[in-house]
């Protein structure tokens, strides 16, 4: 039973012939390498960069809102401290202590006085007397003397609370004020009496003590009503710090991102706890985010800075390192062109036998015919020659000469050590010039060979020289294992788009174990001195590297066929189509 192998299933990892790189490769690959590192360097950090600049901006982000957040309970409680003040001065100055019921005339003004020393807030002050008129006044607006408030709402809520304090609104002065008023009740002649003190703060100046406090570039604070009204300072002009009617009241403070023409604001709302008042804290977002802004510049900056680093050391380390792999490279070239042309000469070297005895009969030839010369040349010898004698025995020598330099020649330009040189070739020339060189040693040894040559073979891409080492090795290898009296026959076909040749001996055939290691560097069935085992395993590379391929076919006494494939070049478009149009018309 014949055993067929495919050389690609038992080759091990092969010594294929390097053909020297043009500059232009090694720039490529440089460029290659540049850009891959970059992207390994640069992917992860820009991954990172990204992750960590995403998270910095969440948590810068809720620093932000927190810090407006405390900025406004901050602020609350200042405004909280502010009224629970007034009224805690209110309630001073209407103490029995500091002021007799009914008051007298002019009791008021250094109460006034006291008052606008704690705050200048205040604008006025007057008593009430339990139906709700204005019985003592001290202020700006003496006019108020008299008046009844009884229908204010203000005074209304009085009676159910300790302390009123009102939202802003004009009243009878018909301009903007809010009140703050605190109730006594006086004894006399065995009943109670309501008396009520109320005084008038100026919301402008309660406005300059709620937004004196610096609290960010840009920001303003100031407090509305449940309805959105002002009670600080008017916000006309100023509509984008407009709140409109607010949701009812909660424990926490709230902060938002909204759009107001066209631009964004943070808007943080406190509910204060002495009124259903609510202090607004609002800036531009970008104020509040400027130092996420000034981090994301910073980031970019680290990471251009970084980026520029990693390009100049990736740079130089791919300039360092592709000229290392040129430099190994073309050591390993050189190494392995020396190694094939030793393979080679070992192969010239088992045929130089046969072409030393080929050599060796011209030279016997002009040997015997310049003896013959010389004795026809001596007057002792009694014979002269003539012109046309002379010109015969010159011209076996000029013939034996040009035979013998047909041979040398044909050695030397198998021997001949040239880089590889991928061009067109022509099978069937390749196979006669081996053929030429190998005919003494095949005749020597009674080896018949039989060409089955087709006719007209597409030529195909590879080195000429190097195919003509390969063909060298294999018909070797089938004269030796023939020893003496066989035949080799070689058979060239186009079958599947590929150009075939087989190499066919009558020899000893292999078994499945010698099959299986044929293409292993140094493995060599000869007997010692007769081969070095470097043959199959470079014929093999040299095949592999032309895009071709080995198939063996052996059985043990019934010799081996080394078949070569060799792909042809696919056809253009325009190839293709001028085939299928002659196919057509043929």
């Amino acid at each position: 039973m014949e055993n067929r192998i495919d050389a690609d299933q038992v080759a091990p990892p092969i010594v294929r012939p390097m053909a020297a790189h043009d500059p232009g490769y090694y720039d490529q690959l440089r460029r290659r390498m540049r850009w891959r590192l970059l992207f390994a360097y640069c992917a992860p950090l820009a991954i990172l960069a990204l992750f960590f600049h995403v998270q910095y901006s969440v948590t810068l982000r809720e620093r932000i809102y927190s810090h407006l957040r405390s900025l406004a309970e901050n602020q609350r409680n200042t405004a909280d401290l502010f009224v629970q003040e007034r009224v805690a001065n209110l309630r001073n100055a209407f103490h029995p202590d500091s002021l007799s019921i009914p008051p007298r005339n002019g009791h008021l003004d250094p109460l006034l006085a006291e008052l606008r020393r704690a705050s200048p807030a205040f604008v006025d002050v007057g008593v009430f007397d339990p139906d709700g008129n204005l019985l003592a006044y001290a202020g700006p607006y003496s006019y108020l003397r008299g008046r009844d408030y009884s229908g204010e709402m203000w005074y209304r809520q009085l009676v159910e609370r300790d302390y009123v304090v009102s939202d802003v609104y004009l009243g009878f002065r018909s301009k903007p004020h809010f009140i703050v008023a605190v109730r006594r009740t006086v004894s006399r002649g065995g009943s109670d009496s309501t008396w009520v003190m109320r005084a008038s703060v100026d919301p402008d100046k309660f406005g300059e003590f709620v937004g004196s406090s610096a609290i960010l570039d840009g920001a303003n604070a100031y407090i509305v009503n449940t309805q959105g009204q002002s009670q600080t300072a008017s916000l006309e002009g100023h509509p984008e710090l407009e709140v409109g009617p607010l949701p009812w009241r909660t424990a926490s403070t709230s902060v938002a991102e909204l759009e107001i023409g066209g631009q964004r604001y943070l808007r943080a709302i406190a509910w204060l706890t002495v009124n259903d008042w609510a202090l607004v804290v609002q800036v531009p977002a970008s104020q509040a985010y400027a130092p996420m802004r000034r981090a994301r510049a910073a980031l970019l900056g680290m990471m251009a800075l970084t980026l520029a680093f990693i390009v100049g050391v990736v740079q130089r380390s791919t300039r360092k390192l592709v000229a290392r792999l040129e430099a190994a490279h073309e050591t390993q070239r050189s190494l392995t062109l020396h190694l094939f042309n030793a393979a080679k000469l070992a192969s010239v070297g088992e045929i130089a036998a046969g072409v030393a005895h080929e050599i060796n009969n011209p030279l016997a030839i002009v040997y015997e015919e310049a003896a013959l010369m010389t004795d026809l040349l001596d007057p002792s010898f009694g014979q002269a020659m003539d012109t046309a004698e002379l010109r015969e025995r010159l011209g076996a020598i000029k013939e034996a000469a040009l035979r013998g330099r047909d041979i040398t020649r044909k050695l030397l330009a198998f021997s001949r050590q040239d880089e590889p040189q991928l061009a067109p070739v022509q099978l069937e020339r390749i196979v006669e010039r081996v053929l030429e060189v190998k005919d003494v040693d095949l005749r020597t040894s009674n080896v018949e060979v039989h060409k089955e040559l087709a006719p007209q073979l597409p030529e195909f891409v590879a080195s000429a020289n190097q195919l003509e080492q390969v063909l060298l090795n294999l018909v070797n290898n089938a004269r030796d294992a023939i020893g003496r009296n066989g035949r080799i026959t070689l058979r060239t076909r186009v079958e599947n788009g590929c150009v075939q040749l087989d190499i066919e001996d009558t020899g000893r055939g292999m078994t499945p174990e010698v099959l299986s290691k044929v293409f292993f560097p140094f493995f060599t069935t000869k007997g010692v001195g007769k081969g070095t085992g470097l043959g199959l395993s470079i014929s093999y590379g040299i095949i592999k590297s032309m895009g071709g391929r080995i198939e063996v076919q052996s059985r043990a006494g019934h010799g081996t066929t080394f078949t070569l494939f060799f792909p042809l070049p696919r056809p253009t478009p325009a190839e293709a189509a001028r085939e299928e149009a002659h196919s057509d018309v043929a």
